[in-house]
């Protein structure tokens, strides 16, 4: 969350992925990475997207809503994305095109499912 959003160097892998019909994946904070990555028109990738990630709800459960830099579903819904969410602590991952995000930790394997089943499609 201090780190990735501001990583230009991970935006511009990110972005040239997605730009060749590839998937972007993320999980819990992972979804930081994605918040600043702008398409070619300098619009966030993410506005107009449904993504998740880890939920104010599961920072106070966490005991960390003073310590993170932000909100995940502020930060997302300021860039003009949907941020869907489910009960804390429960798997849920959600796929907009080729954007693949995960709630938290436990959504790990329901990203990975959902990306291989599109990777499998494609071939």
């Amino acid at each position: 969350m201090w780190d990735f959003p501001d990583n230009q160097a991970l935006q511009q892998i990110a972005l040239t992925i997605y730009q060749q019909g590839g998937f972007i994946t993320s999980v819990c904070h992972g979804i930081a990475g994605l918040l600043n990555i702008k398409n070619a028109t300098g619009h966030y990738l993410i506005a107009n997207k449904s993504v998740t990630g880890f939920t104010t709800a599961e920072e106070i459960i966490a005991g960390k809503k003073s310590v993170v830099p932000f909100l995940n579903k502020a930060a997302v819904e300021q860039r003009g994305g949907h941020f869907l969410h489910k009960r804390f602590y429960r798997e849920y991952a959600l796929q907009d095109g080729h954007l693949i995000t995960g709630q938290n930790p436990f959504s790990a394997k329901a990203v990975g499912n959902l990306l291989i089943k599109n990777l499998q499609a494609d071939n």
